[in-house]
C-alpha cells in the first residue's frame, strides 16, 4: 500500500521527493512472495513445475497489463499526433514482450529527467520486464537446487539453505555490478536488469530463511516492523532525483526497510502494525498493480492536454483509482482465478443472456462509473489550455547586456528579413502548411548524416569530417550543438570546415555525469587540441550546451563561473594556434517542440518559447570569457527569436527545432546564410 502511493505522489505531484523507491520495495516484496510459492511447490511435488509456475503468472500479470497496453496504445491514437503515437505503439511492443527495459536504457532515457524530455506512458513497464526476467531464470534455479538434494537426498533444511547461498551470491555480484554501474553510466543502471536483481533477490533470500524468521522473538517484531517502516519513510526524504548513487548504493536503504517489515511479519500477521493491516490499506495492496499499471499512463496523456493544478489532479486521481478499480475487479481477479469450466460457464451465460450481477459486483460497477464521472467533470472544468493561449509577455530589451533582446539595429539585411518572418510566426494561431512537415521533422535526423557520424564515439575525426576547399578554415569543437551548426557552416562559401565535435562531450575540462564516456570525450578533445596546433586554423568555433548535466560525484548544475574556468585551459592551450575563437551561442532552448506539438489540439501559441534566465546567465558570462581571450561571442537569438525574446516553432514554413535544445537541420540550411552575415559583420570571415 505504502510503495504504490508513494510511487503515485511523486509521479504525479513530485513529492515525496524519493517517492520513486516504492518500486525498489515492489521488487522485494514481489522476490519473497514469489519464491516462497516456488519453494512450497518443490517442497509439495519434489520440485519446480515450470507449466505450473509460467501459466500462473501468466494469468497474474498478462492480462491486466495487456488491457492496460491496449488502452493506452488507443488513447494515444486519440490524443497525439502519429508520429508520438507510432513511438507509443512501439514502446508497447517491447513491454508486452518484458523487455522494456532493456528499450529505454538503448533509447538513453533518463528517469530522471522525465519532466524535461518527451516521455513515454508505458515507460513504468520499465520495472515489470525486470521482474519477469528475474522470474524466467529463477525457477530454473530452485529446479536445479531441487535435483541435487534429490540426488543427496537432503532435507528441506538443505534445500532451503543451498537456494540461499546461490541467492546470497548473486545478490553479492548484482550489487557490486550496480555499485559500479551507477558511479559509470547512472542512466542505464537505472533500467539494467543486472543492476536490480540483487533488490528481487533480497525478497528471494527472505523466503529462504522463512524457517528462521518465524522463530523471531514476538516482541522483537514490533521494532523491526517499525524500524523498517522508518527506513522507507528516511529514504522518501533523503533520497530524490538528485541523488548520487542510485540505484546503488541509496538504494539498500529502502530495500532494508522492505526486507525488514517483511521479516517481522513471517510467522503470522504482525498484530501491532495496525498502519498496514487495516481495510484502507489492505484493499490499496490489493489493487497495487491494477493501480500502479493505469496511473503513469494518466499522468503523462492527461498532462499533454491539462495544465498542472487542481483539475488536473482530481482528473488523473479520479480516473486512475476508478480504472485501477474496475481492472481489478474485472479483468485481474477473474482471469486469475479462472479455469476451464468458469470460462465455459461464463461463456455460455454472455450467450444465453442469462448471465448474473450480483450485487458486490453491481455496486464496484457503480463506483468505477461514479469516479469516472468525477475525473471527467474536472476534466470539463479545467481551464483551457489551447483556447486562450497567447505568446508570452515580450521581454524588456537591455542594451549591452546578453540576457536583453534581439537590437535589431545591429543586424545585417538578412538578419532583419529574418526577423520579420519571425514576428510573422509569432501571430500565428494555426499551423501552417510546413516543409518539411514536423512530422518528418521529428522522425528525421538530427543533422545530416555525414556530419552525424563524425559526432559518434569510436569515429575517428579524420579527412572525411572537412567539407568545402576554400581559403578560409573552420574548426568546430563542443558537443552535439556543435554538430548542428557544422551543418550550417559548411554551407557558406569560400571556406572549409572540419568537425571535431563530439556528441554530450562539451568543450570543457571537467567531466559531466556520464562516466562511461570519460576516455572517449578525453581522447576527443585532446585530439581537436592537437589538430588545431597542427593546422592553425583562422577560426575555431566552440559551441556547447548551456544545460549541461552536473559534475560527476554533483548533485547540481555547472554555475557560469564553473563553467567558465573549466573552459578556460583548454582555451589557453589552443589560443596561440588560432587567427580568431568565436563562442557560438546555442539556441535558446524554450519549450519542448516533441510535448507541445505533440497532441491534435496543439496550436502554435502553445510552442512559443521564451529565452530562459538560465541561457541568459551562461551567455553573460560566455560573453565575458570570450572578451578576456580576444574572441567573439556570437549571439545567437536572432536567428531563433523576436526582438522580444519570443521563439516560435516554426519560421516562415520550416520548423525551427528537433527537440527543447538542437535545431532541425533543415532550419540549419535556411539560416546559414543569415549565420555567415553574421560572421561577417564580427569580421570572422
Amino acid at each position: 500500500m505504502v510503495a504504490i502511493l508513494t510511487v503515485f505522489a511523486c509521479h504525479l505531484w513530485g513529492w515525496p521527493s524519493g517517492g520513486f523507491v516504492g518500486v525498489d520495495v515492489f521488487f522485494v516484496i514481489s522476490g519473497f512472495l514469489i519464491t516462497g510459492n516456488l519453494l512450497r511447490m518443490a517442497d509439495t511435488r519434489g520440485n519446480v513445475s515450470f507449466k505450473q509456475f509460467y501459466w500462473n503468472r501468466l494469468r497474474r500479470i498478462v492480462p491486466a497489463a495487456t488491457v492496460v497496453l491496449i488502452l493506452t496504445y488507443v488513447a494515444a491514437v486519440l490524443v497525439f499526433l502519429p508520429f508520438r503515437s507510432r513511438e507509443v505503439g512501439i514502446d508497447a511492443i517491447w513491454a508486452f514482450l518484458f523487455v522494456s527495459n532493456w528499450r529505454f536504457a538503448i533509447e538513453g532515457t533518463d528517469y530522471f529527467q522525465a519532466a524535461k524530455q518527451t516521455v513515454s506512458p508505458l515507460q513504468h513497464y520499465w520495472s515489470l520486464s525486470i521482474e519477469e526476467q528475474f522470474y524466467f531464470v529463477w525457477p530454473a534455479l530452485i529446479f536445479l537446487i531441487g535435483l541435487i538434494v534429490a540426488r543427496r537426498a537432503w532435507t528441506h533444511g538443505h534445500r532451503m539453505r543451498v537456494a540461499g547461498i546461490v541467492m546470497a551470491g548473486i545478490i553479492a555480484l548484482s550489487l557490486g555490478w550496480a555499485i559500479y554501474e551507477t558511479a559509470a553510466a547512472p542512466t542505464w543502471a537505472y533500467f539494467n536488469t543486472f543492476a536490480r536483481v540483487w533488490e528481487l533477490g533480497t525478497g528471494a533470500l527472505l523466503a529462504t530463511a522463512a524457517g528462521t524468521l518465524a522463530r523471531i522473538p514476538v516482541r522483537a517484531k514490533p521494532v523491526l516492523s517499525w524500524a523498517g517502516l522508518a527506513l522507507i519513510a528516511a529514504s522518501l526524504v533523503l533520497i530524490s532525483d538528485n541523488s548520487i548513487g542510485f540505484p546503488a548504493p541509496w538504494a539498500i536503504l529502502p530495500v532494508s526497510g522492505a526486507a525488514l517489515v517483511i521479516a517481522a511479519g513471517v510467522g503470522g500477521e504482525p498484530t501491532h502494525q495496525h498502519f498496514l493491516r487495516n481495510p484502507v490499506s489492505t484493499y490499496i495492496g490489493d489493487i497495487s498493480y491494477s493501480l500502479y499499471l493505469v496511473h503513469w499512463p494518466i499522468i503523462v496523456i492527461v498532462g499533454t492536454l491539462m495544465d498542472p493544478g487542481p483539475a488536473f489532479s482530481i482528473t488523473v486521481l479520479a480516473a486512475a483509482f476508478g480504472l485501477a478499480v474496475a481492472s481489478y475487479h474485472f479483468v485481474e481477479n477473474p482471469l486469475r482465478k479462472a479455469d476451464r469450466t468458469s470460462i465455459r460457464n461464463a461463456v455460455k451465460a454472455i450467450r444465453t443472456g442469462r448471465m448474473a450481477t450480483s450485487r458486490s459486483t453491481a455496486n464496484i460497477a457503480v463506483g468505477v462509473v461514479t469516479l469516472l464521472v468525477i475525473s471527467l467533470g474536472a476534466y470539463a472544468v479545467r481551464p483551457d489550455a489551447y483556447e486562450n493561449a497567447a505568446p508570452p509577455a515580450p521581454l524588456t530589451a537591455r542594451s549591452g547586456d546578453p540576457s536583453s533582446g534581439v537590437d535589431q539595429k545591429k543586424l545585417g539585411p538578412l538578419n532583419k528579413a529574418l526577423q520579420d518572418e519571425i514576428a510573422a510566426a509569432l501571430q500565428a494561431t494555426e499551423w501552417p502548411d510546413l516543409q518539411p512537415s514536423m512530422d518528418a521533422v521529428l522522425n528525421g535526423p538530427m543533422e545530416a548524416p555525414e556530419v552525424a557520424d563524425c559526432g559518434q564515439s569510436g569515429v575517428d575525426p579524420g579527412p572525411k569530417c572537412t567539407w568545402g576547399n576554400g581559403p578560409k578554415r573552420i574548426v568546430v569543437v563542443g558537443d552535439s550543438l556543435a554538430t548542428s551548426y557544422t551543418n550550417s557552416l559548411r554551407e557558406l562559401p569560400g571556406v572549409q570546415v572540419h568537425s571535431e565535435a563530439l556528441l554530450a562531450c562539451g568543450f570543457i575540462n571537467a567531466l559531466i555525469k556520464r562516466a562511461s564516456l570519460k576516455p572517449e570525450c578525453d581522447g576527443r578533445k585532446q585530439h581537436a587540441i592537437e589538430f588545431i596546433k597542427s593546422t592553425k586554423p583562422d577560426v575555431v568555433v566552440i559551441t556547447d550546451s548551456y544545460k549541461p548535466l552536473p559534475f560527476v560525484g554533483s548533485d547540481r548544475d555547472f554555475t557560469p563561473d564553473e563553467w567558465v574556468e573549466s573552459m578556460t585551459p583548454l582555451l589557453n592551450e589552443i589560443r596561440g594556434s588560432v587567427g580568431k575563437i568565436v563562442f557560438m551561442a546555442p539556441p535558446p532552448s524554450g519549450v519542448h517542440i516533441r510535448d507541445c506539438y505533440a497532441t491534435r489540439a496543439s496550436k502554435p501559441p502553445a510552442c512559443v518559447g521564451r529565452v530562459p534566465a538560465d541561457w541568459e546567465a551562461m551567455a553573460k558570462a560566455e560573453q565575458q570569457l570570450a572578451e578576456s581571450v580576444g574572441g567573439v561571442w556570437m549571439d545567437s537569438r536572432p536567428w531563433f527569436c523576436s526582438a522580444g525574446g519570443l521563439c516560435p516553432s516554426f519560421v516562415g514554413t520550416t520548423p525551427v527545432m528537433y527537440d527543447d535544445v538542437h535545431m532541425s537541420y533543415p532550419y540549419g540550411n535556411k539560416i546559414a546564410p543569415v549565420i555567415g552575415e553574421s560572421l561577417r559583420e564580427a569580421a570572422v570571415i
